[in-house]
C-alpha cells in the first residue's frame, strides 16, 4: 500500500462547510503581473517564473494581495517551472541553482502566508492560516508553445517521456521541500491546465513512483483545461479523465481551470457526477484566442460581480473550490468570497 501525504482539504471543507459556503482558491497570477508590471520581462518561456527571479516584490504583493482578498488557498508562482527551463533562460547555470530559484519562488508564498498570520493576530482577530499549494502545469506550460492547451507536446515527446519529465520535476520540488526553510510548510501541490487523460496518467505514475521510492509528496489536486463541456481537449470522454486523476490515493481533488466560463455548468457537472474526491473550479475572467497574448476585447472580460455571481452557481454544480485564473484579479477574489460568504452556499459531500 502507498505511503502517501495526508490531504488537508478534508478539514478545511468541513469548516467551509460549517459557514455555507466553499473554500475560496486566489486567482491569476502571470496574467495579473503581466497586466499590472507591462515594464517586466515574461520572456523567456518561463513567463511569471521569471518573474519571481527579477521582481520578487511584484509575487510578493500579489500574494499578499490575494490573502488579504480572502483567498483559503493560495498558489505559488512556479507554474512554468521546470530545471531545464531556468538554464534555458540563462536564470541558472546547474541544477543545484535551479532547486535555489524554485525553493526561493515557493518561499515567497510562505513568507507572505507568515506575515498574513501575523498581521491579524497583531490585530487581536481571529487567526486563519491559509493553505499553499505548489503551482506546477503540464509539460507544455514548460516548452512555452501554449502546447498545454492543445496535448500535442512535438518534440518527439512520448508519454513515457512526459511521465520521466514530471517524475524528475516532482524530484526537484521534493529536494525543495525537504531545506529548512520549507519543511512542513507547503499543503497541497495543484497540477494545472492538463490538456488529457493521457498526461494525468503520466503525473499518477509518476507520483506514485516517488511514494514507493519513499519520497511523498504533498497530496496533490489535478485540474484539467478544455474548451468543451464533455471531453478533454485530444477528445477523450472527461469521464475518462477524471478516472485517470482520482485512480491513485496521491490525488486528493480533480477539476477545471483556464477554461471558458460557458462551458463551466455542464463541465462540473459532467466532473462532478463521476468524482469520488472534491471538486476544483478556477476558470479564465476573459475568452481567450488561442495564443499566448491574444484575449478578446473589453467586451470579453467578466467583471468581479458577474464572476462571484456565475461561481455561486458553479458550487451549485458540484464545485467545493473556487477560484481564478487568467485575467482575474484579487478583486474578483474579494468579491466572490464576499459573495460566499453573503450567499451561504449549500456545499456538500465529497471530502
Amino acid at each position: 500500500m502507498l505511503q502517501t501525504a495526508p490531504c488537508p482539504l478534508g478539514p478545511l471543507l468541513a469548516a467551509a462547510r460549517l459557514e455555507g459556503r466553499p473554500v475560496i482558491l486566489d486567482g491569476g497570477f502571470g496574467q495579473l503581473i503581466a497586466d499590472e508590471y507591462p515594464e517586466l520581462d515574461q520572456s523567456g518561456g518561463m513567463w511569471v517564473s521569471g518573474v519571481a527571479v527579477r521582481a520578487p516584490n511584484a509575487i510578493r504583493d500579489a500574494h499578499r494581495r490575494y490573502l488579504e482578498a480572502g483567498a483559503d488557498i493560495i498558489t505559488t508562482a512556479t507554474y512554468q517551472v521546470s530545471a531545464g527551463g531556468y538554464i534555458a533562460a540563462g536564470l541558472a547555470a546547474t541544477e543545484a541553482e535551479a532547486d535555489a530559484l524554485l525553493a526561493a519562488t515557493v518561499g515567497m508564498a510562505v513568507d507572505a502566508r507568515a506575515q498574513f498570520v501575523k498581521a491579524q493576530a497583531e490585530a487581536g482577530l481571529d487567526v486563519k492560516k491559509p493553505l499553499i499549494a505548489v503551482s506546477l502545469g503540464s509539460v507544455g506550460a514548460t516548452l512555452g508553445d501554449c502546447s498545454e492547451y492543445t496535448g500535442k507536446f512535438g518534440q518527439g515527446l512520448t508519454m513515457q517521456g512526459v511521465y520521466e519529465f514530471h517524475l524528475s520535476r516532482f524530484s526537484m520540488l521534493a529536494r525543495c521541500l525537504d531545506t529548512t526553510e520549507l519543511r512542513g510548510q507547503i499543503d497541497l501541490l495543484a497540477m494545472e491546465t492538463i490538456p488529457s487523460a493521457e498526461e494525468a496518467t503520466a503525473i499518477v505514475r509518476a507520483l506514485e513512483q516517488l511514494c514507493r521510492d519513499d519520497i511523498v509528496l504533498p497530496a496533490a489536486w489535478i485540474a484539467f483545461t478544455t474548451p468543451a463541456t464533455n471531453q478533454t481537449v485530444l477528445g477523450e470522454p472527461i469521464e475518462d479523465a477524471v478516472r485517470a486523476a482520482t485512480s491513485s490515493p496521491c490525488v486528493c481533488a480533480v477539476g477545471i481551470n483556464c477554461v471558458p466560463t460557458h462551458v463551466v455548468p455542464e463541465l462540473l457537472a459532467n466532473i462532478a457526477r463521476v468524482s469520488p474526491v472534491p471538486v476544483v473550479c478556477y476558470p479564465n475572467g476573459q475568452t481567450w484566442q488561442g495564443s499566448a497574448d491574444a484575449w478578446g476585447d473589453a467586451s470579453t472580460q467578466v467583471s468581479p460581480a458577474d464572476y462571484a455571481k456565475s461561481a455561486m452557481e458553479w458550487v451549485q454544480n458540484g464545485a467545493l473550490i473556487v477560484g481564478g485564473c487568467c485575467k482575474t484579479t484579487p478583486e474578483h477574489i474579494r468579491t466572490l468570497a464576499a459573495a460566499a460568504a453573503i450567499g451561504k452556499s449549500c456545499c456538500s459531500s465529497k471530502d
